[in-house]
C-alpha cells in the first residue's frame, strides 16, 4: 500500500484526510471494575451506557457527513471484540510525522486496526519511558500544548495518560516548535473532577480564539498564560466540559462539527463567525470521548 501524505500543522486547517473510529464488533460493555474512565463508569452505574449498535450508527453518520464535505475518510480494520471507537488515542500526526501512542495496556490491540491504514507510511514509536496519548497533544502554529499529570499521588490513576517525559520527547522530536505542558485535574471516579485528556478542557479555534474550561486546570499561572494566548475565548463550565463541549472537530478554519445538544456553545461559536455542522454523537459521548477523540486527522492544508 502506498505511503499516505501526512501534514498536520495545526488543529484548524482545511481537513483533507482523516481516520474515523467505528463501533463494529466492539464486544460487550465493560464492567465498573474494567472501565477506563469516569464518564464510562457513571453511565454504567446509571444504566445509560450505549448499545454497540447505537455507537456504530453515530460514528457511521459522522464518517458519512465528513465524506459529504469532500474529506477522505478511512476506518480502522474490524477486529473481533476490540473497541475501535476512539482513533485519536492510538496515534497522532504532527507536521509530517505519525507517532504511535502508548495507550494503557488493555487498549494496546487497537493499534492493529489503525496500522493497515498506514500501509508503507513510516511511523515513529514512543521511547519506553514515554507515556502519551493523542488526546493530550494539541497542535498550534509553532507550538504543541500537552496535557500532563505531575502530582505523585495522581501518577498511578487510570486517567493519567500522559507523563512529563512526553514533553522532553516532543521537544527533541520537534525542535522548531514550542512545547507547553498544562497540568490537568485527574480523578478515576468523578467526571466533574477529571479532564481525561487536554482536549476535554481546551480547544483552539485558530487565531486568538479558543474554548476553555478554566476549572479543569491545576496551575493558575498556566491557565493565565493560556488565556493570554487566546483572549477571545469561550468559557465552558465543568458540567459542560464533562459533556465534552471542548471536544469538537474543525474541518476548516471557519467550520466546526458540533453536537446539537450544545445550544449555548453553538450560539457563541456562530457569534464568532463559525459555520456549524450538526452531528449527533451523544451515545459515543457516554463512553468518554466525542468528535476529536473519534477522529485521527492525517492531512490538513
Amino acid at each position: 500500500m502506498p505511503e499516505i501524505e501526512l501534514n498536520i500543522p495545526n488543529e484548524w486547517g482545511q481537513l483533507e484526510a482523516v481516520v474515523v473510529g467505528h463501533g463494529q464488533s466492539m464486544g460487550s460493555a465493560p464492567t465498573l471494575e474494567s472501565a477506563f474512565d469516569p464518564t464510562t463508569k457513571l453511565h454504567l452505574s446509571q444504566g445509560t451506557y450505549p448499545d454497540a449498535h447505537e455507537v456504530e450508527a453515530q460514528l457511521d453518520g459522522l464518517a458519512e457527513m465528513l465524506d459529504r464535505e469532500g474529506i477522505s475518510v478511512m476506518r480502522p480494520s474490524n477486529l473481533q471484540d476490540v473497541e475501535q471507537v476512539f482513533a485519536r488515542d492510538v496515534g497522532l500526526v504532527i507536521d509530517s510525522t505519525f507517532i504511535r501512542s502508548r495507550t494503557i495496556e488493555a487498549r494496546s490491540e487497537e493499534w492493529n486496526g489503525v496500522a493497515p491504514i498506514l500501509g508503507d507510511t513510516p511511523w515513529m514509536p514512543l521511547p519506553d519511558n514515554v507515556h502519551m496519548e493523542g488526546g493530550d497533544v494539541v497542535v498550534l502554529d509553532g507550538a504543541l500544548f500537552v496535557g500532563v499529570t505531575r502530582r505523585p499521588d495522581w501518577m498511578d490513576l487510570q486517567v493519567s495518560r500522559t507523563y512529563p517525559s512526553a514533553l522532553a520527547f516532543l521537544e527533541s522530536t520537534f525542535p522548531h516548535r514550542e512545547v507547553v505542558g498544562l497540568e490537568l485535574h485527574k480523578d478515576d471516579r468523578d467526571p466533574l473532577k477529571c479532564a481525561l485528556h487536554l482536549d476535554c478542557a481546551y480547544m483552539p479555534l485558530g487565531g486568538d480564539r479558543a474554548i476553555i474550561c478554566s476549572e479543569a486546570f491545576v496551575q493558575v499561572e498556566q491557565l493565565k498564560a493560556l488565556k493570554k494566548r487566546h483572549p477571545s475565548f469561550i468559557e465552558v463550565s465543568l458540567e459542560e466540559a464533562a459533556l465534552l463541549q471542548t471536544n469538537l472537530l474543525l474541518t476548516a478554519p471557519d467550520t466546526l462539527v458540533i453536537d446539537p445538544r450544545f445550544v449555548r456553545l453553538g450560539r457563541a461559536l456562530e457569534e464568532k463567525g463559525f459555520r456549524l455542522i450538526s452531528c449527533p454523537l451523544d451515545k459515543v459521548g457516554r463512553m468518554g470521548g466525542l468528535f476529536r477523540c473519534s477522529t485521527l486527522p492525517l492531512r490538513r492544508s
